[in-house]
This record gives C-alpha cells, structure tokens and sequence, in this order.
C-alpha cells in the first residue's frame, strides 16, 4: 500500500493537534459546566439563607423579588405541608406532587435533585429547612428552571468547545498547506528523476530555501551534467569507432594510391627537364608526403586512440622555420582563393620539442581552416586575410616556459550551434567540411603537453596554440 510523504506527515501531525486541542477543550469545558454549576448553586444558596436567617415575615411579595433576581421560584411550606407563600400558583394536583419532594439540605449541586414538572415547564428542585421558631418550624421549596440551568452550562461549556474546534480546523489546513508546499519539490525532483531516466538532461531550477530539498537538487544537477558528458561522450566514442571502421577498410587502397601517385611522381621529375628540385615537384611530393601522414593520424583517431600520448619522434626545432615551411605549404591554396597570409617573425629564435611532422600537420589544419573560413565567410569589409603571430611568452601564465601561436582570419568564426564543439571530430559548418581538421590538432597539441582554443577578437576569430619551448 502506497504512503505518501504528505500523508506520513499530515496525519500524524494532525492526530497531536486534535488530540491536544480536544483534550484542551474537554477540560475547558468540564471547569466550565463545573464552575457556572457551583455559580447558580451558590447564588441560590445565599438567598436561600438571607430567606433563612431573615426577621421579616416570608410573604409573597418578598419571594417574587427574589424570584425575579435569582430566576427561581419559591414556595414555603409549614410543618402541617401547607403552602404559607409561594411565587407561582398552586393547583391540588401541584401541590401534591411538591409535598412529594423529600428534604435536600443545602444546595450543591441541583442537576442530581429530583425534577417536577409544573404546566410543561420542568424544574430542578430543592428542599431546605428554614431557621425559624421551634413554634412555627417551615422549610422552603425552590424550583429552579431546567432550562435555564443547562442554559448556564451550555454557556459555559460552548466558548471552549468552539475555540477547540476553530483551533483543529485552522491546524488542519495550514498542516495541509505546509505539507503540500513541503512536497512540491519533491513532486518535482520526482518528475526530473523520470526526464532523466528517459534521456532529458535539463537541470532543475534550484529552490530559494537552502535546506536538504536544496542539496539534493544540486546533487541532481550535477549528475545531470554528469551524464551528460558522459552521453557526448559515448556519443563521441561511437563516432570514432565508426571511423575506425571506415577508415581500416580505405586504409589499404589509400595507401597504395599514395605510393603509386609517389613513384609516378619521382619517375616524371627524373624525365623532367627542371629535375627532382624543380618548385612544383617538390611541392607535389611535400603534398603527399602530408596527405599519408595525415591518413595515419586518421586512422589513429578513428582506433580510439585519442589520448594525450608522448610524440614519437621528439626532438629540437626551431619553430620559426617550422612556420615558414608550413606557410610555404598553403599559399598556394591562399592565393586560389584570394587569401592573403600575413606573417611576421619574431626577431629571436624559438625552439620548442616535439614530433616536426606531427606539428607541421596541426598548423597546416589550422592555416587552411582560417583560409577556408576567411574566403568563404568573410566578415571584415578591409580584404580577407589570414594572420600567423608568435610569442615568446604565455600572457598570464603561470608557467614562463611557454610560447603562444596565433592563427588570426578575417572570417566569422563557427556558427552558435557548433561554438563549443569545434574541436569534436565531425563537428563543422562547412559545406564540404568533414570536421576532422581541428579534431586531429587538439588531439596533436594535447600530445606535446600543450593546448589549442579559439575566441573571437574584434570581428576576426583567433586560434591560440600554446606549446611547451
């Protein structure tokens, strides 16, 4: 049987309030019917003893002012059981059932004396000797309404059975409402329970009370972005596991086309009158020789094999030089689609380790990603150009042995949907892009201990490659 939090603690609350509150009210009132009880027996006490201890003879216009000041009626008796004065009138058939009542003694409590009834009225009754003559011994018969004495109860014992009453329902509902708005978090932590479970990763909005519903809200919420790193991720690994796949079947065609293109290569810049120095030659065969490194790296990340691990082939070079090969690389490219490369070396020589080939294909994926992005969204009206900048030292870094390569274009920069995912393999907004160039950069710049991110400065889009010199 299902027991919900509201009712585990509704209920019990409520039992506490209303056992309390009709427990209060019960003896309110039993003091209540008790205390005007004594007060209407003590006020007929005392006029039945200003009766008895009076001089003046007991006649009837003495009892009706009585009468009329306690709510009673009188009746006085002699000791032959004849009325001598009485304040209401007396038939054959009254008097007999009046002499009928016995002697009471004082007053205490009228609700356990004998009850007459007198022309559809009833009345509570007592009988008490008089302190008179032992010549003339009377007694006096008071008749007290009935009505009127559990008049005087009931309006002693209602004022607190009311105020019981108002007091459990006021409990009743602020309990309800309090208990509601205790729940309704966790009615809501329960919903955000069941969107995570069928794959909505939303975080909750956190309540304005700090307390434990609070915490567990933030403890929801960070699994949340837990799982959903996890999920891109996951996401992230099937996509290079794809890629694996696909890339082990091209693997082998791929580089036998390389190799063919390669030795056909060499065998024209023998027959060729320029020689194997010739400009182009060498270009075609630089070009080649990036595009089977460039397959390796593919493969690499398409195993899974994404790690940050140690270069291979480390050693010392001068990174300047590094920059001009590379350059020398992708003007070609700049200049068929208009892009002016803007470089300027530093005056000072920079000398950072790590694997040449490696390096030199992370800054041709960043070069030709600038030359693509600044000849096909162009964002500058003062020409479309690409940047290269290096610097010595890491603005605010805490590490001085550091140096900083700039790749500045004039383009747009990624798109909003894909701003913080760049960096993921198949994520680009190009239309022939294949989202593998900066992927493979990251993955070569974590190699060598550094990192790569992008920004936008001004209306040019930066990327910022930080290496250990």
């Amino acid at each position: 049987m299902r027991w919900p939090i509201q009712r585990q603690l509704l209920v019990p609350m409520l039992l506490v309030i209303v056992l309390a509150s009709t427990l209060s009210s019960g003896v309110s009132a039993w003091v209540g019917s008790r205390w005007a009880r004594r007060e209407e027996s003590d006020r007929l006490s005392r006029v039945v003893a200003t009766l008895a201890d009076a001089n003046f003879p007991l006649q009837e216009s003495v009892l009706q002012k009585l009468a009329g000041l306690s709510g009673a009626e009188f009746v006085v008796w002699d000791a032959q059981q004849q009325a001598q004065a009485a304040t209401l009138p007396l038939d054959a058939d009254v008097r007999d059932r009046l002499k009928a009542v016995p002697e009471t003694g004082p007053l205490s409590d009228l609700s356990s004396n004998p009850l007459v009834e007198i022309q559809g009225r009833s009345f509570l009754t007592a009988k008490v000797p008089l302190r008179r003559t032992a010549t003339r011994p009377l007694s006096l018969l008071v008749l007290y309404p009935e009505d009127r004495w559990w008049t005087a109860t009931r309006g002693a014992v209602l004022p607190p059975l009311i105020a019981g009453g108002v007091t459990a329902l006021a409990a009743l509902m602020l309990t309800a409402w309090w208990a509601r708005r205790f729940t309704r978090p966790i009615a809501q932590l329960s919903q955000q329970s069941e969107s995570i479970a069928s794959g909505d990763f939303q975080p909750m909005p956190l309540p304005t009370r700090d307390d434990e519903l609070r915490d567990l809200t933030l403890s929801i919420n960070r699994m949340v972005e837990q799982l959903t790193r996890y999920e891109q991720q996951v996401r992230r690994n099937e996509r290079l596991k794809t890629l694996g796949q696909l890339g082990a079947g091209l693997a082998h065609q791929l580089r036998n086309w390389l190799t063919g293109a390669r030795l056909a290569l060499q065998v024209h810049a023998r027959e060729c009158p320029l020689g194997e120095h010739a400009e182009s030659t060498e270009m075609a065969l630089r070009q080649l020789g990036l595009m089977e490194s460039y397959l390796q790296r593919f493969l690499t990340l398409g195993a899974g094999r994404d790690e940050a691990v140690r270069p291979h082939d480390s050693r010392e070079m001068p990174l300047i030089d590094l920059i001009d090969n590379v350059l020398s690389l992708v003007r070609p490219r700049g200049r068929h689609v208009g892009v002016d490369l803007q470089w300027t070396p530093p005056t000072q020589p920079i000398v950072i380790h790590g694997d040449r080939e490696e390096l030199q294909e992370l800054l041709v994926n960043l070069l030709l990603n600038g030359i693509d992005a600044a000849a096909q969204f162009p964002s500058s009206s003062h020409g479309v150009w690409v940047r290269v900048e290096l610097h010595s030292a890491v603005p605010n870094s805490a590490d001085p042995n550091r140096v900083r390569l700039r790749v500045v274009d004039s383009g747009r920069g990624p798109a909003d949907a894909i701003a913080g995912q760049i960096f993921e393999p198949f994520v680009t907004d190009k239309p022939e892009g294949t989202g593998l160039g900066l992927a493979v950069a990251k993955q070569i710049a974590e190699s060598h201990g550094g990192s790569i991110s992008w920004s936008r400065d001004g209306k040019a889009t930066c990327f910022e490659l930080d290496l250990p010199s």
